[in-house]
């Protein structure tokens, strides 16, 4: 008969008879996969399988999947820190100043915890492309980093195993329509991942976020950091900023309309003058005032033209010029521009199912964050609960065998391996 062990992303095919040990299966195991058959746990549905049976009375038939999870053999702890670098404390792994690339393979969540600890800037980095990691991180949530590591594991897990079963698919019906529409796809999705690959070797300043051109002005003696937008037809303020500047009392709410764009807002009105401080000077600037809280004041193109700006980026700076000369103020850095603008997360790239990207070490790291599998449906099918009920028999707590279901598309036998080797 034929078999599919899985043994975490790899899967491999082994003959059989009915009447074979499953120590054979093992031992096949061994030489295809290099893992030690004292190790070896194989899993049939959700069940480990007694080794001393044979592979009929262990219940094994054609074509099932076998799962195959490791576990350790028991050694006297004889060894000590100065003489093993797996048992040294975190606290003598972690250190200020690392880099992604320096966090260490599989490390254990006390590790990452005091890593994080000493290099703030590489938990900003995972609050955007991971935000319950961080969260769990912050809070110094052992349990929290534990359970947020191994979700993260189980999904890449997961859809590793749902790329490799419709690669069965294809290959047992390549020609029919479906297939070929799959085939183009994934050719596609890998020349696309390809050129990414590419674009990251050759200018990977390109995957970095950019900030928006922010200068720091007075209106009405009241400081206001502007957003310089040549984009924007009109210079804008919203009406919370108008009112802490004081000019909300000189609105013509003649002009109130409605503003078009990505979205729609509501215009109160216009402010046809007010004293504007850019740097050392001051200017006369007009104002269309909208009832929206978004950013606080826009300086926009007829502005711009008005007093004949030029957004010099060399210089970093924005250059006005008027009938005494110009004169340059520079652009706020990245730590002065206001939170709203900061907090704003750019779109993540989409990942290719066909060829997706390694993760990083510790497998928990930007860019290539997987999304947090959603909460499990309170109410559960007959079958579901029944798969419930097995990893509970084998010592897993419900709540945790249930969400380990859930991100594993209900696959039990993926689940069961999954809480084996975590």
């Amino acid at each position: 008969m034929q078999l599919t062990v899985g043994y975490e992303d790899t899967f491999i095919q082994v003959e059989v008879d009915g009447q074979d040990q499953v120590e054979n299966i093992k031992a096949l195991i061994e030489a295809q996969l290099g893992i030690p058959l004292s190790t070896q746990v194989l899993v049939l549905n959700g069940r480990p399988i007694n080794p001393n049976s044979t592979v009929s009375q262990a219940g094994i038939q054609n074509h099932d999947l076998l799962l195959c999870t490791t576990q350790q053999p028991q050694r006297p702890q004889v060894a000590t820190a100065a003489t093993s670098p797996f048992l040294a404390p975190a606290s003598t792994q972690a250190r200020a100043g690392m880099f992604m690339h320096d966090i260490p393979p599989n490390c254990s969540a006390e590790l990452l915890i005091e890593i994080m600890r000493l290099n703030p800037q590489l938990l900003r980095q995972i609050e955007e492309g991971n935000p319950s990691l961080a969260q769990s991180l912050k809070a110094h949530d052992v349990a929290g980093v534990r359970m947020a590591l191994m979700k993260q594991h189980m999904d890449i897990a997961a859809r590793k195993y749902k790329q490799d079963q419709e690669a069965l698919e294809l290959e047992r019906n390549p020609f029919s329509e479906e297939a070929q529409a799959k085939i183009e796809e994934a050719i596609r999705l890998g020349n696309v991942q390809h050129n990414m690959e590419i674009a990251m070797e050759e200018m990977p300043e390109a995957f970095g976020r950019v900030h928006m051109l922010y200068i720091s002005t007075v209106v009405n003696n009241m400081p206001v950091k502007a957003f310089v937008d040549s984009g924007a037809q009109s210079t804008i303020m919203s009406s919370s900023c108008a009112e802490r500047c004081g000019i909300m009392r000189l609105v013509d709410r003649r002009y109130a309309g409605q503003a078009v764009g990505v979205g729609t807002a509501k215009i109160i009105g216009r402010v046809h003058m007010a004293p504007l401080k850019i740097g050392r000077e001051f200017y006369n600037c007009s104002f269309t005032i909208l009832d929206q809280q978004g950013v606080d004041f826009l300086f926009g193109l007829d502005m711009l033209k008005r007093h004949q700006c030029s957004i010099d980026l060399h210089r970093n700076a924005l250059v006005l010029r008027d009938g005494s000369g110009e004169h340059q103020v520079p652009f706020l850095p990245e730590h002065e521009i206001p939170i709203t603008e900061r907090s704003e997360l750019p779109p993540p790239p989409p990942s290719s199912p066909a060829s997706a990207p390694a993760p990083p070490p510790a497998a928990a790291l930007p860019p290539a964050v997987v999304a947090p599998a959603s909460p499990p449906s309170t109410t559960l099918s007959p079958d579901q609960a029944a798969k419930v009920q097995q990893l509970v028999d084998m010592g897993f707590p419900t709540p945790l065998a249930q969400e380990v279901l859930a991100s594993c598309n209900w696959n039990v036998n993926v689940a069961a391996g999954l809480l084996f080797e975590s």
